[in-house]
Formats: C-alpha cells, sequence, structure tokens
C-alpha cells in the first residue's frame, strides 16, 4: 500500500512538471481554412501541407498550424470575415472574394497580364510585386499570407463551349463579384454568377447555372465530371489564389514567429510550381473521369482575347489605384517573361 502511494505521488509530480512543457511547447494555434478538398494533388493543399510542416518545424512546436479544407470552418464569406474578426487566423479563396476586404485585391482578377501559369507565379515572387501586395488589407485588419496561380483558367459545362458564341445565354459562376471578372463574361454573352466554391456542384446539379469558372485541379478534386463533362480552357485567364492572415495575430505571435510564418509561406510556393507541370496528369485525370477537355481554335481564341481585353483596359483605366498597381504588375510580368 506504501510503495503504492510513493508511486501515484512520483506519477503526480511528474505530470504537474511535464504539463508546463507542454503548454511552453504550444504557445499558439493557428487555424488555415479553405474551400478545396484535401488532396495533395490540388497545388493550394499541398501548399498547406507544406506550410504546416515548414512552420511547425521553425517554430520548435510553438506554433500549432490546424488545417481545415472544404469549407470545414465555413463557406468562403464566413471564413473571410472570420479572418477579418480574428476568429480564423488565416483563410484561402479565389482571390476575385478578398475585394470585399480591400478593393485592391481586384486588380489580381485582370485577365491577359500573363501567358503561362509559371510566368505569373514568378511575377507574384518578384520583391516590388510582393511589397505592393503587403498592402492590402491593412483597412480590414489582415494582409496576403501568399497568392499563387492554380493553373489555367477553366470553364466547366455541361454543353460544350468552343467558340465565342457558345458563352451566349449561359448563367456561370465567377469567382467573385468584381468587375474584372463579370464584365468580360458579359462582354461574350454570359451572365455571371458570383457564388462561392462549395455551392458549385449543388448549383451544376439542379442547372441553377450551366457553367462555372475554375481550375483543373479544383474540378477534379471536386469529381465535376459526373455532373458536368465538358471543360474549356480560357484563353489569357488564369485561376488566382490567395491566403489572407489576420494582422493581429502576426503582432501577438511576435516578430520572430511572424516571420517565420511569412517565409515557410514563401518557401512552401515551391510545392505549387511543383504541380503547374501537371497539366497532362490533370486532363488525364478528367478524361479517366468521362470528361473532355476543350481548347478553342487560334481564330476563337484571338476573338474571346479581343473582346476580352478591352474591357479589362477600360475598367482597370478608370480607377487610379488599381491602373498603379496594374503597372506594377504589367511590368514585372513582362520582366519574367
Amino acid at each position: 500500500m506504501k510503495q503504492n502511494k510513493v508511486l501515484a505521488a512520483v506519477l503526480c509530480a511528474a505530470a504537474f512538471c511535464a504539463a508546463p512543457f507542454a503548454a511552453a511547447a504550444q504557445e499558439h494555434v493557428m487555424k488555415i481554412s479553405a474551400p478545396i478538398p484535401a488532396t495533395e494533388k490540388d497545388p493550394v493543399y499541398a501548399w498547406m501541407v507544406a506550410f504546416e510542416r515548414g512552420v511547425e518545424e521553425r517554430s520548435g512546436g510553438r506554433i500549432d498550424v490546424q488545417l481545415y479544407p472544404s469549407n470545414q470552418l465555413g463557406q468562403l464569406p464566413a471564413a473571410i470575415e472570420g479572418v477579418s474578426m480574428g476568429t480564423i487566423e488565416a483563410s484561402f479563396s479565389i482571390i476575385g472574394f478578398f475585394s470585399s476586404l480591400d478593393p485592391r485585391f481586384r486588380v489580381l482578377d485582370a485577365g491577359g497580364l500573363f501567358e503561362t501559369p509559371e510566368q505569373a507565379m514568378r511575377t507574384f515572387q518578384q520583391p516590388e510585386v510582393r511589397e505592393m501586395l503587403a498592402e492590402f488589407g491593412t483597412a480590414a485588419g489582415v494582409q496576403p499570407l501568399v497568392v499563387v496561380v492554380d493553373g489555367q483558367g477553366v470553364i466547366i459545362s455541361k454543353d460544350p463551349i468552343e467558340t465565342v458564341a457558345d458563352f451566349r445565354g449561359k448563367k456561370v459562376r465567377s469567382g467573385g463579384a468584381t468587375p474584372l471578372l463579370n464584365e468580360p463574361l458579359k462582354a461574350v454573352g454570359a451572365a455571371p454568377v458570383a457564388m462561392p466554391l462549395g455551392e458549385v456542384l449543388p448549383a451544376l446539379q439542379t442547372e441553377t447555372i450551366d457553367a462555372a469558372t475554375n481550375s483543373m485541379a479544383v474540378i477534379n478534386g471536386f469529381q465535376m465530371a459526373d455532373v458536368a463533362r465538358n471543360v474549356t480552357y480560357l484563353p489569357g485567364t488564369f485561376t488566382i489564389i490567395g491566403a489572407v492572415v489576420n494582422r493581429d495575430f502576426l503582432a501577438t505571435i511576435g516578430p520572430e514567429l511572424a516571420q517565420i510564418v511569412m517565409e515557410e509561406a514563401q518557401n512552401a510556393e515551391s510545392v505549387v510550381l511543383a504541380h503547374l507541370d501537371n497539366v497532362a496528369a490533370q486532363e488525364k485525370a478528367w478524361e479517366d473521369s468521362g470528361g473532355r477537355v476543350i481548347r478553342m481554335g487560334d481564330e476563337e481564341a484571338a476573338t474571346y482575347l479581343e473582346t476580352t481585353g478591352s474591357i479589362v483596359a477600360g475598367i482597370v483605366a478608370g480607377d487610379a489605384q488599381m491602373q498603379a498597381d496594374y503597372d506594377i504588375l504589367g511590368a514585372a510580368a513582362a520582366a519574367v517573361r
């Protein structure tokens, strides 16, 4: 009996002593929300996994990064609001939805800036572009954690879209309620509908929409070929994805840990670049699911670019701040072409 009491006392003391060390090891929780499914075939989720590993290793476990894909923390509008309020530390979205926090995000919706996904990624990595992006979201209490390209933009539809005329009359989900996304669609005769990613599949099923813009990685991840088999590449269009982080969170964890967070966000971009080489694999996966991949002919692609490009130029020219930001992006894109 006496030995049991001694053993109990030792175990209790050990637990008491260990508790402070456990608490010290994990000082901060960083929740990251995203609408995409948990598959590392998707470059955004692969980024999340790499970021989690890098931050936890470099911080010695002081930051516990928690990943919440598939809208586990709520649909995009709620998740973005959560970052602004500080209830969620960071959240991913197609870039257009961040315009609700700061209209300067809208410039990243401009088509025609890039010729390839790789050029887009290199542009976002230029120091002058990173410096510009760091200013976005200040008034809303957020800042960009990362901005990446998820591949060339595509439109998924039940009826094939092979020509510019095929857009006419179609209700098309767009990635946000911003002019640079929606006015070009109107110019080719479509009716844009701003809709969070999590609502796209049921909307296609119920024919609430006829088509939706997205990326090959996302439509494969959500197995959308089950409801709409045609996917058409959109000339000059690239799916820009970003994550914003709460500025108060960065201030709370202190400059040392905040630097680790921002550096590992950049380091994880390498996995996105690696995924951009998987175009053939993404197309094969789509076709293996019963889908069809369509590329417009040269003449139709030129018509699409001419029609949408003039709309983009007019919108940009009508906003001095957007024009200034667009010029920085354009110069950086030209330098890395």
